[in-house]
């Protein structure tokens, strides 16, 4: 079997030696802030504290190796090549993570919006019922003069008001019946 370097491509997530309360710390952080509610949702959050932990691991690594390569006069092509390929895997768990949050305040933003507007369809709801309840519908009605064929809105307080479609036509106010 092959011994394990650094443990950035190991199959479990919490290596020997590292404490599970730690990457539990992790994870219960991300919980509380994304507070998935599906399978998926789950996933994202387990992939961005797998990467956010492995991210941890390589700067312990990379510290480690700093000091082993240059403390013992190894050469400078040798670290070189370790930091190049430890920037290339950090990078990939930056990438991870960043997306796996970035997909998930998409999620959140959305359960937010759909809820905002859940509560306005259901305010809306309320206000029509308790505009309706016990009371009628407002009814328009009109006064006709039966000479000119004019019609009059009639408001509940008895006030008339001219009909809009028809006040364009004429300009001069009605006269009375005989």
């Amino acid at each position: 079997m092959n011994g394990v370097r650094h443990g950035l491509r190991a199959r479990t997530v919490i290596l020997k030696g590292e404490k599970p309360e730690d990457f539990d710390e992790i994870l219960g952080g991300l919980q509380d802030e994304f507070q998935p509610q599906s399978a998926s949702e789950r996933h994202l959050v387990d992939q961005a504290a797998i990467a956010q932990w492995k991210l941890v691991r390589a700067e312990v690594y990379e510290r480690r190796s700093y000091e082993r390569s240059y403390g013992k006069d190894n050469s400078v092509e040798t670290g070189s090549a370790m930091f190049s390929r430890m920037t290339l895997v950090t990078g990939r768990l930056e990438r991870t993570y960043a997306r796996a949050c970035k997909e998930l305040e998409r999620i959140k933003a959305n359960r937010a919006k759909q809820a905002e507007a859940a509560k306005a369809a259901e305010k809306s709801q309320e206000s029509n019922k308790s505009q309706t309840s016990g009371r009628r519908p407002p009814i328009d009605l009109y006064w006709v003069d039966p000479d000119t064929g004019e019609r009059t809105l009639q408001t509940p307080d008895a006030k008339p008001i001219e009909d809009p479609t028809r006040a364009e036509e004429s300009a001069e106010p009605p006269t009375p019946p005989d």
